[in-house]
């Protein structure tokens, strides 16, 4: 009996039925294509004050996908970065960034998740910062940096301290979570140019790929 012979498709030949059959099936990315970005967020992150111990996400379908991180955000490194001298505020955050340093503030908060199901950056929270000035009497002065000698109640009454802490631990989350958006961005590009057309068939052209009028690969039928 004679062997039916079954035509094959070069990739751009298939319909756009088949072609994304195709690339459903066989143009999955490799199980570490985030590992890299991952590692790059990981290693950026100590710049903008935030130490990261684990990334998570979910993608790229659904409305609540998103990524989101754990870990430290430590507030000396965060206000440097992102408080710039022509800043309105950049007086009193120097200020502030020097009784951190100096022990009446708690200098890093811990990031965590409160949800089980979802991983974007909403889900994401802090602790609240450590306010240790009550333990500042009218003696107390700055031990060491270049306010060194100065009053600590007077430094904290001139820049509205409590307020300022307040202002400094919902910005610091904000700017975390907007940190994990642009992680989230990152991983859609990269898994995108994975399952792309134009990738797809250089990979089908590497192997010499070839298809049934299904999108299905000859030698895998």
């Amino acid at each position: 009996m004679d062997t039916v012979q079954i035509k094959a498709y070069e990739f751009s030949e298939l319909s756009n039925y088949a072609k994304q059959h195709a690339i459903t099936e066989y143009g999955q990315p490799p199980d570490d294509w985030y590992e890299e970005i991952y590692a790059r967020a990981m290693e950026n992150g100590p710049a903008r004050g935030f130490l990261i111990d684990n990334i998570q996400f979910s993608g790229f379908h659904s409305q609540g996908d998103g990524a989101s991180w754990t870990g430290y955000i430590y507030l000396p490194d965060f206000i440097t970065y992102h408080v710039k001298p022509e800043a309105g505020d950049y007086a009193q955050y120097t200020v502030l960034v020097e009784l951190i340093k100096d022990g009446w503030c708690e200098e890093s908060v811990t990031v965590s998740r409160n949800g089980f199901y979802y991983n974007h950056s909403g889900t994401m929270q802090s602790t609240d910062i450590d306010d240790r000035l009550y333990y500042a009497d009218e003696n107390s002065v700055i031990d060491k940096g270049i306010l060194e000698g100065a009053n600590v109640q007077e430094l904290a009454k001139s820049i509205d301290y409590e307020e300022l802490l307040t202002e400094l631990g919902n910005w610091s989350l904000h700017k975390a979570q907007k940190y994990a958006d642009e992680i989230f961005a990152q991983l859609k590009e990269e898994y995108h140019s994975y399952t792309s057309e134009e990738y797809f068939k250089d990979l089908c052209d590497i192997n010499g790929w070839r298809f049934d009028k299904r999108g299905i690969l000859i030698n895998e039928e």
